[in-house]
């Protein structure tokens, strides 16, 4: 028998999986709840090369070394809106309560509407070169206000997987100021500091009626003594307690009988850092065939976060019930374990290695390539714990495994005014199993395509606009909570991102009426 103090471990998946973005939904980097959507310039080639293009002050985010190969100072304003749609399909989920007569129940409710949510994902970057000098090399400084981290799933407050997650919202934002030093005249090395803020909220709602029936089994079974000790007819006492229970069911006392909501709210601020390198192979028309080419690394720090906040429950019953011949003598017994108190959550946000390579040829043409691996694996578990003493800690484990994303894309320097994009993605989910999938991120491997295109009319302004679409594989769940809620059934889930930014470009180089040796448009930067 499960003791309603025992439902806190089914609670704690409500802090545990913390999951939100300002402004994001199901989509992103490196499966999960990462998101690559840092940059509109690099969305529109699939991400590809984000670690060695350098392609605008976005690099920011992917590798700050690629500061120190922007000629201009550069002033971005983008913005990325996020369209996810992930519908559940239920496929038998029920109760799992053995020697119970409620076992095998089926769960009530629907599939619970489109839980995603769209949302505009902002990006600001600001970088200025402080000296170009060829004796003491090149320095560059920049700062990058982005969201690295979130989603934000909706269901229906009725649907079959309500015990599982109601609402779910992370929020992220992070600041990056960042430094890059170019010495040999082909290496460059960078770094920036992520000062990082996390907001969670989330819901889900509370199965009081399956907690009142347990709290309540160990009460009827030593009913029967306590009617014979109060002097209650042997003969009678069978129906003062079939009495009692059917008085109690009637109540709401019964699996699915009576919910109630919980709520969690929780922020921290935390502090990591970026670092990487770019090597320059060759630069400009050293080959007949291949001009610029190059080849980057970074490293973005793990980030642990303690979310604390407020936690609050909405619907806790007095355990009594209208006609009962015996009352229950404990009435508030949940509402001394469902109340408002504060909670905190460990979060342990993964580090991210990325590997880059960037080759133009033929003049008009490059060609790029990315390989991003982030370290899931340290998300194996969430600790949660109650300001209330009595409320023991728990421990949601997660399971997560590391996972890796690919990327190629391309540009076609089509006109000195005019780059054109493509790209393609396969990015892994760090989710192992259906058992350990929730609904507040029902994510799965997923196949990324996209186009782009950049349009630079002057020297001190272009315009960048993006589009791709993720092909979602079909995610199996299989969920069970403490109280034995097995949400089993499949979601589909498909994104589209709309991307549109502003770039503003002062100082550098005088532009030539040429393409540039680099390729890229003479009114942009050279290298």
């Amino acid at each position: 028998m499960k003791s309603a103090p025992g439902w806190r471990t089914s609670f704690s998946t409500v802090i545990g999986l913390v999951t939100f973005l300002i402004g994001s939904s199901p989509t992103g980097r490196a499966g999960s709840f990462g998101l690559n959507e840092q940059s509109v310039s690099s969305l529109g080639s699939a991400y590809a090369g984000g670690a060695a293009q350098a392609e605008d002050a976005s690099t920011i985010f992917f590798n700050p070394a690629g500061l120190a190969l922007l000629d201009h100072g550069e002033l971005q304003i983008g913005g990325q809106f996020i369209i996810p749609s992930a519908t559940f399909s239920n496929q038998g989920s029920r109760l799992v309560a053995p020697g119970t007569p409620f076992n095998n129940e089926r769960l009530t409710g629907g599939n619970g509407g489109d839980g995603g949510v769209d949302h505009l994902i902002p990006n600001i970057y600001f970088s200025q070169p402080l000296f170009r000098s060829p004796a003491y090399g090149d320095l560059s400084i920049g700062i990058g206000l982005t969201v690295p981290f979130g989603l934000e799933t909706d269901y229906q407050p009725d649907w079959v997987g309500r015990y599982a997650a109601l609402r779910t919202k992370l929020i992220t934002f992070d600041i990056q100021p960042s430094i890059a030093y170019r010495f040999l005249d082909r290496i460059s090395i960078g770094a920036g500091l992520d000062v990082q803020y996390a907001s969670a909220r989330l819901t889900q709602a509370i199965d009081f009626g399956e907690i009142g029936a347990e709290t309540l089994a160990p009460f009827y079974a030593a009913l029967p003594a306590r009617l014979a000790a109060s002097g209650v007819p042997t003969a009678a006492i069978p129906g003062v307690v079939a009495a009692t229970e059917r008085a109690y069911s009637a109540a709401g006392f019964v699996p699915q009988g009576r919910d109630g909501v919980a709520e969690v709210q929780g922020d921290d601020w935390s502090v990591g850092f970026t670092i990487g390198f770019i090597c320059e192979y060759l630069k400009g028309n050293e080959l007949q065939f291949l001009q610029d080419g190059r080849f980057g690394f970074s490293y973005r720090s793990a980030i642990d976060h303690t979310l604390t906040g407020p936690g609050q429950f909405r619907g806790a019953p007095s355990l009594s019930a209208i006609g009962a011949p015996v009352q229950f003598p404990f009435p508030s017994a949940l509402q001394d374990v469902f109340f408002n108190q504060s909670a905190s959550a460990g979060l342990d946000l993964p580090a991210i290695y990325h590997f880059s390579l960037y080759q133009r040829f033929l003049q008009k043409f490059a060609v790029m390539g990315d390989i991003e691996w982030t370290r899931w694996n340290r998300l194996q578990q969430v600790d949660i714990t109650f300001n209330n003493p009595s409320t023991p800690s728990n421990v949601l484990n997660l399971d997560y495994d590391d996972s890796v994303r690919y990327s190629v894309g391309f540009e076609w320097y089509a006109l000195k005014q005019l780059t054109l994009r493509g790209g393609f993605a396969y990015d892994e989910t760090p989710i192992t199993s259906a058992q350990t999938r929730s609904p507040r991120i029902p994510d799965n491997n997923r196949y990324f395509l996209s186009a782009g295109l950049r349009y630079q009319p002057c020297s001190f302004v272009a315009f960048d606009v993006g589009y791709a679409h993720l092909f979602v594989q079909d995610a199996s769940v299989d969920f069970t909570d403490s109280l034995g809620h097995n949400l089993r059934g499949k979601f589909s889930d498909s994104i589209d991102i709309v991307s549109a930014a502003i770039t503003f470009l002062w100082g550098g180089p005088k532009p030539s009426p040429e393409i540039a040796p680099s390729g890229k448009s003479p009114v942009g930067y050279s290298k």
